[in-house]
């Protein structure tokens, strides 16, 4: 469900639309279909010391979007051994190995079912042997091929999955318009099957004390105060802000006596240096004031968007981040739908162009040739409007 905040009427090279500032309420199931699942809870009646989970790649954006569903796992066996079966980077590591999610990891990356992917298959059957038998595998993937090699690999009491319309499941469930549903709350319904409530606050990611230390050390010494943090870039370019943009905005708040912390990965540090520069005393790239190793970086960057008064964000993996940290997240969002992809958190609004040809078809920008009205009509302008909106808390929703 979407509910407008604030409108901005705009036009751009002839094109008249409307500008909508939405606090984001991600859809989830209807509660009629899983209430009745926690009446007699089948988790209760297993006896689970062994946990296998396929999940395969993702970005942070994927991570933190299943950080709930590993969270609902340790609440109902926090005993049990939970091994990750997929990539593993620095993102799994700091989200959910080191908040007691998961206890280790199977390595393994499947990017298409070909027969190129033998040797993993081959590792699967390896690491089944290995392992023997464990309580409970599930598959969170909707894939037949490896549903189906999952069932010759590994040996199980129990398994659960919706791949093949639950074929591989020992238990049965239908999910109703599961496409219009966001991907945390699709993931989620599997702990829900059994009969576990997710818990409240949904994410649970833990910075380690000596970076909270750290964080504060940086604030007091360089007079952060009262912060905007901001994430420009994303993996994919074709979802990004104009660069020109951000300079002017984040001219416009240095200029009201905010500071301005911009964040990113490695590949973008030398941009957000050059963007700091161009917007002036008070812009800031956190990472750089420091000598900490790459791998650290997240951490850090926890820890200030915890400090952060709003963190203004492209739709990037940053944003799912700031948002399940619960601080004030604003999503400039141009290509993806809102209600299924957007970050979840009590405190996320959506700025989004009202355009005939939004959301993207394929996400391509094809429908205007790469014009890109829609991020030329949020202007600089509008986007301050709605952060000095959220920063004041004058948004009321309509």
């Amino acid at each position: 469900m979407l509910m407008t905040v604030k409108e901005w009427p705009t036009s751009v090279s002839g094109h008249d639309f409307t500008i909508r500032l939405f606090k984001i309420e991600p859809n989830d199931y209807p509660e009629e279909l899983y209430s009745p699942w926690y009446e007699d809870p089948l988790y209760k009646t297993l006896d689970v010391k062994r946990i296998l989970v396929y999940v395969g790649g993702g970005g942070i954006g994927d991570i933190v979007m299943i950080n709930p569903f590993f969270n609902t796992l340790r609440q109902a066996w926090p005993e049990s051994h939970i091994t990750w079966i997929g990539g593993f980077t620095n993102f799994v590591k700091c989200l959910l190995q080191d908040n007691g999610l998961i206890d280790d990891v199977l390595y393994s990356v499947v990017r298409k079912h070909r027969p190129s992917a033998f040797p993993e298959y081959t590792k699967w059957w390896r690491e089944g042997r290995r392992i023997g038998e464990v309580d409970l595998f599930i598959d969170t993937q909707r894939q037949f091929v490896p549903s189906l090699l999952f069932s010759l690999c590994f040996k199980y009491r129990h398994r659960i999955g919706y791949s093949s319309k639950c074929f591989f499941s020992d238990w049965k469930f239908e999910e109703p318009d599961r496409h219009m549903v966001h991907d945390s709350f699709q993931t989620l319904i599997l702990a829900r099957r059994l009969g576990i409530k997710p818990p409240d606050p949904l994410h649970r990611i833990v910075i380690p004390g000596n970076f909270e230390q750290i964080a504060g050390d940086l604030w007091e010494r360089y007079g952060f105060g009262e912060a905007v943090a901001m994430f420009p870039y994303s993996a994919r370019p074709v979802k990004d802000w104009d660069s020109e943009y951000f300079v002017f905005l984040g001219r416009m708040l240095l200029k009201e006596g905010f500071r301005v912390l911009l964040f990113g990965g490695p590949r973008e540090f030398e941009k957000l240096r050059n963007l700091a520069d161009l917007m002036g005393k008070g812009a800031y790239v956190p990472y750089l004031l420091t000598d900490l190793s790459i791998d650290q970086e997240m951490y850090l960057s926890m820890a200030l968007l915890k400090r952060a008064a709003l963190t203004l964000s492209v739709d990037s993996g940053g944003a799912h981040l700031s948002a399940a940290l619960g601080t004030k997240t604003l999503v400039i969002s141009l290509l993806s739908r809102v209600n299924k992809f957007m970050p979840v958190g009590r405190q996320v609004w959506s700025i989004y162009p009202g355009i005939e040809c939004s959301p993207c078809p394929d996400r391509n920008m094809k429908a205007c040739g790469g014009k890109r009205w829609c991020a030329k009509g949020i202007t600089p302008q509008i986007l301050y409007e709605a952060v000095a909106m959220l920063l004041a808390g004058e948004e009321v929703e309509q």
